[in-house]
């Protein structure tokens, strides 16, 4: 082996070395770090539709004019049923000019006849949440300023478009 190569071995084995002690062994460790601060509490369930399915939505009232499946106006399949948890229904009786936070309105979603999604939305301190699931379950969509669903839902009352307010 010749001298130039003997010294270039030589010169990689003494970096790998210094790479090697640098990285642990006699290296001083780190201080310990404090964990990350927890997220902020959310102001919507991890699960919207964990919620909807517990709190037994199709027990809920109809909301005016969906007391059965009627034709879906926009992109939500052949018919829709919307219902309203108790607090949303309040609203529409009190006529109010907007949703308290904590109401959901669900909207089941039917193609050819057959339940094929189920969207709802809750009002929230931060804006609604809207959610979007396969029939059993699957999320098509879910969390706060969702889009197409935030920027349609804009022209309704307070957000809403099938349901309005006073």
């Amino acid at each position: 082996m010749n001298r130039h190569l003997r010294l270039v071995i030589a010169a990689t084995a003494a970096a790998c070395v210094i790479v090697v002690a640098g990285c642990g062994g006699g290296a001083q460790q780190p201080a310990e770090q404090t964990p990350p601060a927890s997220p902020p509490q959310q102001t919507a369930p991890a699960s919207l539709f964990d919620e909807i399915t517990a709190a037994n939505y199709t027990q809920w009232t109809p909301a005016p004019g969906y007391e059965s499946r009627q034709p879906a106006e926009g992109p939500h399949g052949d018919e829709v049923q919307i219902f309203l948890d108790p607090s949303a229904e309040k609203e529409i009786a009190a006529g109010s000019e907007s949703w308290p936070v904590g109401a959901i309105i669900v909207k089941d979603i039917y193609t050819a006849g057959t339940l094929s999604q189920t969207a709802a939305m809750k009002k929230t301190d931060k804006g609604w949440y809207w959610g979007e699931w396969g029939p059993q379950g699957p999320v098509v969509d879910e969390g706060l300023a969702v889009e197409p669903c935030e920027g349609c839902h804009a022209e309704g009352t307070d957000g809403t478009l099938g349901v309005k307010l006073k």
